[in-house]
């Protein structure tokens, strides 16, 4: 998994419609991560929650600029990321 801030980062430049795919394919490929495999120990019940957790995150990314707002449950750390991409985009 890609940290979500170097993720971010590398978005930069791209325009809207690529932002929200690429967003997208990552948010999928999340859900996918987190309903797959074992979950036998608690080493891979915490992998999984981990997982479950950046998918969420990702879907609230993806919907901050699809959406054009703040998505209920995002996170205040997750919204000044995104805050500050979109600044960035806007230069």
């Amino acid at each position: 998994m890609r940290g979500v801030e170097a993720l971010l980062n590398s978005l930069v430049d791209v325009d809207r419609d690529t932002l929200i795919s690429v967003l997208s394919m990552e948010v999928q490929t999340a859900a996918k991560l987190a309903m797959s495999g074992h979950q036998r120990t608690a080493w891979q019940r915490a992998k999984r929650r981990s997982t479950v957790e950046h998918a969420a995150r990702l879907a609230h990314i993806l919907a901050y600029f699809r959406d054009g707002e703040t998505p209920q449950g995002m996170s205040e750390d997750d919204r000044r990321l995104c805050a500050g991409l979109a600044k960035k985009r806007s230069m």
